[in-house]
């Protein structure tokens, strides 16, 4: 998402609270897609290099182990794109095996490492980084650096499940902490945070 009028640049990562953000500049992005939704940073740079260069920008991540089960809930409930189990999922991933035969947007885009999305030659370009994890006192940070009134934000598109550590043993903990191993060492996470 960008905005002329506070000058900011959104890169939304999927299931880090983004639509929920969108939804304070748009009211509607919870019935529809906003603009360059889900773009990566570089992105916006190659399609507006003066944006890039002036506009505030800044964007939410996620425990990887917490945004994974997430991600699979709601690609397996909601979007019913596959009926396999957690690890498998998993498994999916670290081999570079599709998910969903309909969805190779999937592996392009949504599952691509967090950091990946925020990266410039090869380093976080945006301003800010917020974590989902402290979403509501991030983005009044984002806020009163945009110059927006401080808004409650609505949880949109939440997925239902249990605590995330209930899905891991040990191996599936390995393949996030390898498969993700910038994301975790970029935003300093760590299982059960």
């Amino acid at each position: 998402m960008i905005s002329e009028r506070y000058r900011f640049i959104f890169v939304h990562i999927n299931k880090t609270g983004g639509t929920s953000i969108e939804k304070v500049f748009e009211p509607t992005a919870d019935a529809r897609d906003v603009r360059h939704k889900h773009a990566s940073l570089a992105d916006y740079r190659k399609e507006y290099p003066r944006a890039f260069r002036d506009y505030f920008k800044f964007a939410f991540v996620r425990n990887p182990w917490d945004w994974l089960v997430s991600r699979y809930h709601w690609s397996r409930d909601r979007q019913k794109l596959f009926d396999f189990e957690f690890a498998e999922m998993l498994r999916r991933i670290e081999r570079g095996v599709p998910l969903s035969a309909e969805a190779r947007w999937l592996e392009t885009g949504a599952l691509v490492p967090q950091s990946r999305k925020l990266a410039v030659r090869g380093r976080i370009g945006v301003d800010f980084v917020g974590r989902y994890e402290h979403l509501q006192r991030d983005f009044d940070a984002v806020c009163e650096r945009i110059g927006h009134p401080r808004v409650e934000l609505q949880h949109v598109f939440a997925s239902e499940h249990r605590r995330y550590t209930e899905y891991y043993d040990d191996a599936a903990r390995d393949i996030v902490a390898r498969v993700y191993a910038d994301d975790i060492r970029a935003f300093g996470y760590r299982f059960g945070d």
